[in-house]
This record gives C-alpha cells, structure tokens and sequence, in this order.
C-alpha cells in the first residue's frame, strides 16, 4: 500500500493567528490608564480656563495687603447741656431741653463726622407740633439766605409724643468752615482757626459750658 505524506505549508496558521492579534480588545488596565489620562487634560483645562477668567476679572485693579495707615483707632467726643439753647431755632423755647453734640474722629487729630440733636420737650403734642412748624421754616430760611438748600446737613425734624427733636449731620470736617462752622456751635481755636484735633473740640465746647466726655478719658 501507498503511504500518503502531508505536509503543512510553511507559513500556515500564521495569518490567523495575526488576524486574530489586530481584532483583540484593549485589556482592562489599558483602558483605565486611558481614562486617568483624559481626566487629567479635563483638569489642566478647567485649571487653565480659571485662570483666564480671574485675570480678566482682575485687570486694572491693584490689591494691597495689610493695614494703612496701620491699626487707627476711632475716637469719638460727646458734650451735652441742658440750659444752652440753640440759636438756629431761636423762634421757639422750652425750659426742658437739652442739646448733644457727637463727634467720631480717626485717631485724635482728623474730624471724620459731628452729629448735633437738639431735644425740647413740652406741654402736649400740639404745641410740639407749632414748635415743629416754626423751627423748621427759621432753620430752611436760615440755610437759604446763606445760598444751601434744605438738606445741607441731611436735617430732620421729629415729633415723639410731646418732644421735638432736631438732629443734624456732617460727614466730615470739610462740611464744616467758617460759614457752617455755627451750625454745631463751633468756634475758633486760640490759634484764630477752626479746632482740629479731638482735644481742640473738647475745649471748644466745654468753655460754652458742654459737659463732655470722651473714649480718650
């Protein structure tokens, strides 16, 4: 009998087994390292795009750090009586009165603002309510013939039961000159000018007759 030889191709299977190689999946651990990757770009750019938007944000602004002028403190000056009467509205009386003048400096030498309330109490309501006529239309006249309006010193007129009560504002002592400076009963310093210093203003007042304190006491 004729025995029958076979022989396999030299390269055979080869090209099945690279067929088989190109259409493997990529393995787990490839996948995961392909996701940290994108997550990583995913935060570079939004890191990127954060600083675009404060820069852009900041632009012509300039920031400091720390305090200046360094650690100031408020001061602040109150002087009460209750027999000086106010001269802006001399057109009413009360013998039970008083008039509070407060001031609140920066440190003890720059006046920042003065606040002056001045309190009568009367009879009734009634007369409160004359009082608060007369006074208010002397204080706007008194304001007009010196050319300001009616809000100069954001004034206000208040009737509380039987009591008027008038208070007054400034911000600062640049409200206050030699035409305004009466208005909160200032007068001028030995110096032959207006007071400055927290010092100069306790004297001020308490040579009219003020009693005062103050947060230096």
């Amino acid at each position: 009998m004729q025995e029958k030889l076979y022989f396999s191709p030299a390269h055979y299977g080869k090209g099945i087994k690279k067929k088989d190689k190109s259409t493997e999946l990529p393995t787990e651990d490839n996948g995961e390292k392909n996701h940290r990757i994108r997550n990583f770009i995913f935060v570079v750019l939004f890191l990127a795009i954060l600083v675009v938007v404060i820069i852009w944000l900041l632009r012509g602004k300039a920031t400091t750090s720390g305090q200046y002028p360094a650690n100031i403190r408020n001061e602040s000056l109150t002087c009460r009586s209750e027999t000086i009467a106010y001269d802006k509205v001399s057109n009413i009386s009360s013998d039970n009165k008083e008039l509070k003048i407060s001031m609140v400096f920066a440190g003890k030498d720059t006046l920042s603002s003065a606040n002056l309330e001045y309190i009568l109490i009367f009879g009734s309501y009634s007369e409160a309510h004359s009082a608060e006529a007369v006074s208010h239309a002397q204080f706007n006249i008194g304001l007009q013939t010196l050319g300001y309006d009616a809000g100069k010193f954001s004034n206000k007129f208040s009737i509380i039961d039987n009591r008027l009560v008038i208070s007054l504002h400034a911000s600062s002592d640049k409200a206050l000159d030699d035409t305004t400076r009466s208005y909160f009963l200032i007068d001028y310093a030995d110096s032959g000018e207006l007071p400055k210093t927290l010092t100069e203003y306790r004297k001020n007042y308490e040579q009219q007759g003020f009693s005062c304190v103050s947060t230096t006491d």
